[in-house]
């Protein structure tokens, strides 16, 4: 929780089984949830991403979008922020 506001980050992630662990270790402590719509991966990246305690949601229809909406359909209700984080690292999840 971070000012009385629930925060939950979405991952959408596709054959990003080197990286996901270490995206979903680096979130800061105060987040709530993280939810990682895996968009059909053909590696292991849904068992590394619930293994590291996120929750794992597929999407087998192609597509950033996609795998968005399929998280935010599987985010806690009470979320008051949504972070999107890309599973490459390609973003700072300290940040």
């Amino acid at each position: 929780m971070r000012f009385n506001k629930q925060v939950t980050v979405v991952i959408p992630a596709i054959n990003e089984e080197k990286s996901i662990a270490k995206v979903i270790g680096e979130i800061p402590p105060w987040v709530d949830s993280v939810v990682v719509g895996d968009n059909g991966s053909s590696d292991r990246t849904a068992a590394v991403a619930q293994a590291a305690g996120a929750l794992v949601v597929c999407e087998p229809r192609r597509g950033y979008g996609s795998a968005c909406l399929r998280a935010l359909a599987a985010m806690p209700a009470d979320t008051d922020i949504v972070v999107f984080l890309d599973g490459d690292y390609s973003d700072y999840p300290e940040e």
